[in-house]
């Protein structure tokens, strides 16, 4: 689960990068998905929305298969969920905005089954 409050800069994205790189490895080769919670102005500048596009497509070349958003008290909720979903979609990352973590971390959990079924051949 990643919890993110902006806003954000170049070297926010930098510095969550180092963060997220161990894990990235770990979870490599197998279907996962990220739980963002966005807090407060979880807006990004020109450099950090380009840097997120890049982070955002190692994650996906590591496994990752979708993006569930929290939209917890975002000050701006329809123009964070905007940048995201146009960030998301940049990257072709399916994902979600829901307004509480149960229903977010439900389907996040439903998207990995379903891409963990495709890789073994058991999809429906």
């Amino acid at each position: 689960m990643l919890h993110g409050e902006g806003p954000g800069n170049a070297e926010l994205i930098e510095s969550y990068q180092q963060a997220v790189q161990e894990y990235r490895q770990a979870l490599s080769g197998q279907p996962w998905g990220n739980l963002v919670v966005l807090h407060g102005e979880s807006l990004l500048t020109h450099d950090a929305v380009q840097l997120m596009n890049i982070s955002i497509g190692r994650s996906k070349a590591s496994g990752m298969v979708a993006a569930a958003v929290v939209l917890a008290d975002a000050n701006y909720p329809g123009l964070v969920e905007q940048l995201w979903r146009q960030i998301y979609q940049g990257a072709e990352m399916p994902h979600a905005f829901f307004a509480d973590q149960q229903s977010a971390h439900l389907w996040l959990l439903e998207q990995i089954k379903n891409a963990s079924s495709v890789v073994t051949g058991n999809g429906g």
